[in-house]
């Protein structure tokens, strides 16, 4: 029984120090858990941040790639058309040609009606001279 007696104030003593101890860890994991969910809901926030702005990013992307499609088509149909066009040898010998033919002194079918006619005018006066003084 002596013995029983040592156990009895110990555990009195131990149980006091335990619950001194059970209510110190149960402080202690109670802050943890708010700092751990702290930090889960600004992770859960940051995440749905940078989903957000990989979104934009991926839409920005998207356009990017419809416009830089765009542009491409421009530029082949605009390829297209400058391989329709003449080159600069080729407008350097119908610039020749402009120049050898020179069309500013081209004559309409009526001037050349009109200079046909005064020359047979012309070759028939001296015709009916020579006529005239034979008579």
């Amino acid at each position: 029984m002596a013995k029983a007696e040592e156990v009895s104030p110990g555990s009195d003593f131990g149980a006091s120090k335990m619950y001194v101890w059970v209510r110190g860890l149960e402080g202690k994991i109670n802050n943890l858990t708010r700092e751990v969910d702290v930090l889960k809901n600004d992770f859960i926030r940051r995440a749905n941040d940078l989903n957000k702005e990989f979104k934009t990013l991926s839409e920005d992307l998207m356009e990017s790639r419809h416009q830089q499609e765009k542009m491409d088509q421009k530029m082949v149909l605009i390829i297209k058309e400058l391989k329709q066009t003449a080159g600069a040898e080729e407008v350097t010998t119908l610039k020749k040609y402009m120049e050898f033919w020179n069309p500013l002194n081209f004559v309409t079918q009526k001037d050349l009606e009109k200079a046909v006619e005064s020359k047979l005018q012309a070759y028939a006066r001296p015709a009916e001279k020579v006529l005239v003084r034979k008579e």
